[in-house]
């Protein structure tokens, strides 16, 4: 796996001109993509937990997480294809898990999306349940949730 650090890939927090640039990544990157309407009502709800990953000012992949009343929620994770394989959805993930309080993070993903699968493995998501033809065209979704523990800080008085 080639990384893109050398690359200077910077996380920001999404802005509301960058609603189009991650409208496109949606549409090459899923079977069944969210319209740019809902992109834009996820990026007004969520401005804290809606990165986007850019490289040489050109945004080249995406996350979000929206927040639930009893959990939160990782709506989405896109990179471009030509930046896939390079870190860049991992950085994004490490960045928003960074962002959490304490509690659960759950998900759905594609059970054919074996590359997803295995990031979200990796980093410790297990396997909570199959929504069964979850997607427009039929297909199961694999719930996974990961359980987040903020660590405490420890502040000593001497």
């Amino acid at each position: 796996m080639e990384s893109l650090a050398t690359q200077e890939l910077k996380i920001r927090e999404v802005r509301t001109d960058d609603v189009t640039a991650i409208s496109e990544i949606e549409q090459i990157s899923f079977e069944d993509p969210f319209p740019t309407y809902f992109l834009s009502q996820l990026a007004d709800a969520n401005p804290h937990t809606f990165l986007v990953a850019v490289v040489r000012d050109k945004i080249v992949g995406y996350a979000v997480i929206d927040k639930w009343p009893e959990q939160e929620h990782l709506v989405s994770i896109a990179v471009i294809p030509e930046s896939r394989r390079k870190g860049v959805g991992q950085a994004l993930l490490d960045h928003l898990i960074e962002k959490m309080q304490t509690g659960r993070l759950r998900l759905e993903v594609r059970r054919s999306n074996k590359t997803a699968l295995e990031l979200y493995r990796k980093n410790g998501f297990i396997q909570i349940g199959v929504a069964h033809n979850y997607y427009t065209d039929g297909e199961d979704a694999i719930q996974m949730e990961k359980l987040i523990e903020t660590k405490q800080q420890i502040l000593a008085t001497i």
